[in-house]
């Protein structure tokens, strides 16, 4: 995995995995996915008890939001899932096999034993490098690491073959479209046993067990919504970037690049020039590197030659999974994932299966529109559905700015909710005291947007008025602590690729302070109404004054900025749309009368 070395030498490290294996399971998932009517997976914090009796009203000073955290330059990477049983169990397995340098257990022979007696297990002679695109060698260490995936590790090596033909498919695509090796999947099989959900005591996490801040270097999103590093399509692309960069840091040694992207290239590096050599077994003999990136390039390699041949080494009547495929569909920000999988007539699992980056219960709210996979042959169904349900039921995500003497329980009671989700989901207590101005986060039921003082309208534009056509604005973004292009991208609704074009970036990597070019598209100020001339009638000076347009809300929209945008006042933007409060959604249509 990208990051240094995490697996402790054999004697010092069974402890910490022996105790985290007898440790209670974790969820089915194994990120925390808050739901409005479930424990929203995070604990409330412990609050000093407070005297019994009434709710504490709203005081008069404002406060810090949660949506500091949520929407902050760096929100932080979620705390570290519980410990992949799974790898857990391998990884101890691994420590009890390495652990003894002195003897090789026994293979268990998968073939006749009467008619095997003189066969090698290993099967060395049939083992040609010619057959693979990386550099393969059969020396001792690689022998004991086919030894240990035929004999103590056979049950977790079959698992690895199960799940390859689910990601292979997408690996290799990936693979051919860069030039680069195909059989560069097996670095995925050993550090994460082509598992999505696979986490690391450490916090590596998914497919390629990226740590949080590498993958944000990489472009991934790690926050409190998301964790590419999940998604097997944007972590594979990160993994091929980061193994590339390695690749050409090492003139083209992928040994050395193997070891880097588990020990850390500063370390491996060093070593080499310690050393005065870049032979990755001249190091390994030396002692150079950690036991655990010692072991890991020969582990690869033996994980590539029985994978090459899997029926060769007797894992026959293997149920390989089907190769993951899914319709892509784009939906708003801040829809509930309820929303989507009825509209799909599929489960809400179905949908955070194909979509593991999720970590909510909604989309997150910060981008005008998301690409949401579904099940294969579920598109069409979806988008008709989906087309049906008014803008406020798909939404399952409010703010709530703390009025006077509003409390969490008349808040919740407003939404629909139960006054503990609106506690839990915003870091607090049901006795927890909230402040005049204090921005809330409400995990609203469907349909009960409109208790918030949302109050949607859709007209349509008359046939004589056309919508206002788009414009491309460039904005200057400074780059934060915690920003990633990707990040950026998402958050002006334009491509990474676009990001480094306009801004002359080749990489990914961006410095806090930096100033960045933003190319945005937005509907310019509608043209005032020539005005009549004196010989037009009242009638038809009416007529044109009342002309309106319909602007669909987008993310990030307030009805002051729609209102500078329409020069109109946000009291005629409340009246022309029946808006008691200034609360507005991305997807609702407003009425602008010019």
């Amino acid at each position: 995995m990208p990051r240094f070395p995490l697996w402790p030498t054999p004697l010092s490290g069974l402890l910490p995995l022996v105790i985290l294996l007898v440790s209670p399971p974790a969820r089915a998932t194994d990120r925390p996915l808050l739901t409005p009517g479930d424990a929203l997976s995070q604990p409330a914090p412990t609050a000093a008890p407070e005297a019994e009796g009434a709710e504490a009203p709203a005081t008069e000073r404002g406060a810090s939001s949660i949506w500091a955290e949520i929407e902050g330059d760096d929100a932080g990477a979620p705390a570290a899932a519980a410990l992949s049983k799974e790898l857990a169990e391998e990884r101890l397995a691994e420590l009890g096999y390495t652990g003894a340098l002195g003897a090789e257990p026994p293979v268990e022979f998968y073939m006749d034993p009467l008619g095997a007696t003189n066969v090698d297990p290993l099967q060395l002679e049939r083992v040609d490098p010619k057959e693979f695109d990386i550099p393969v060698v059969t020396n001792t260490l690689v022998k004991k690491w086919m030894t240990y995936f035929l004999g103590n590790g056979r049950k977790y090596y079959g698992r690895y073959l199960m799940r390859s033909t689910r990601w292979m498919p997408m690996m290799h695509a990936a693979l051919e479209a860069r030039g680069m090796p195909r059989d560069l999947v097996y670095l995925s099989m050993i550090e994460s046993g082509f598992t999505t959900s696979a986490t690391s005591y450490a916090a590596a996490a998914g497919l390629w067990q990226f740590m949080p801040a590498t993958g944000r270097q990489y472009g991934l999103r790690v926050d409190w919504w998301m964790d590419d590093r999940r998604d097997p399509e944007k972590a594979t692309r990160a993994a091929l970037d980061y193994l590339s960069y390695l690749h050409k840091l090492f003139e083209g040694d992928w040994w050395l690049a193997w070891a880097s992207y588990n020990g850390g290239e500063g370390r491996v590096m060093k070593e080499t020039r310690r050393h005065g050599t870049t032979d990755f077994w001249t190091l390994v003999e030396r002692g150079a590197l950690h036991s655990e990136t010692q072991n890991y390039v020969p582990k690869l390699i033996a994980a590539a030659i029985i994978g090459k041949h899997p029926e060769r080494y007797g894992f026959v009547g293997v149920k390989y999974q089907d190769a993951f495929a899914y319709d892509a569909v784009t939906v708003p920000g801040a829809t509930g994932l309820d929303v989507i999988a009825k509209c799909a007539a599929v489960k809400e699992e179905d949908i955070l299966e194909l979509n593991p980056a999720l970590r909510r219960w909604a989309l997150p709210p910060d981008g005008d529109d998301w690409t949401v996979r579904l099940p294969s042959g579920t598109k069409a169904a979806f988008e008709v559905a989906f087309a049906l349900v008014p803008p406020e039921e798909r939404i399952t995500l409010v703010r709530h700015v703390v009025k006077k003497k509003e409390s969490l329980a008349s808040i919740a009671k407003k939404y629909g909710v139960e006054a503990e989700d609106v506690a839990r989901l915003n870091h607090l207590t049901t006795k927890s005291r909230i402040k005049v101005g204090q921005e809330l986060v409400v995990p609203a039921r469907p349909g009960v947007a409109t208790m918030a003082s949302v109050a949607p309208v859709d007209v349509a534009a008359p046939e004589s008025t056309s919508a206002p056509a788009k414009e491309t604005v460039t904005k200057t973004h400074t780059v934060k602590s915690g920003d990633t292009l990707s990040g950026i991208a998402s958050k002006y609704g334009v491509s990474v690729e676009q990001l480094q074009k306009l801004n002359g970036i080749k990489g990914t990597k961006i410095l806090s302070g930096q100033k960045l070019k933003v190319s945005v598209s937005e509907a310019p100020a509608e043209p005032a109404p020539k005005a009549s001339s004196k010989t037009s009638s009242k009638s038809s000076v009416k007529a044109t004054t009342t002309k309106s347009v319909s602007y669909t809300v987008k993310g990030g929209d307030t009805l002051g900025s729609i209102a500078e945008r329409y020069d109109c006042s946000v009291t005629e933007l409340k009246s022309w749309n029946g808006l008691k409060g200034s609360t507005i959604y991305p997807g609702q249509k407003l009425k602008i009368k010019q």
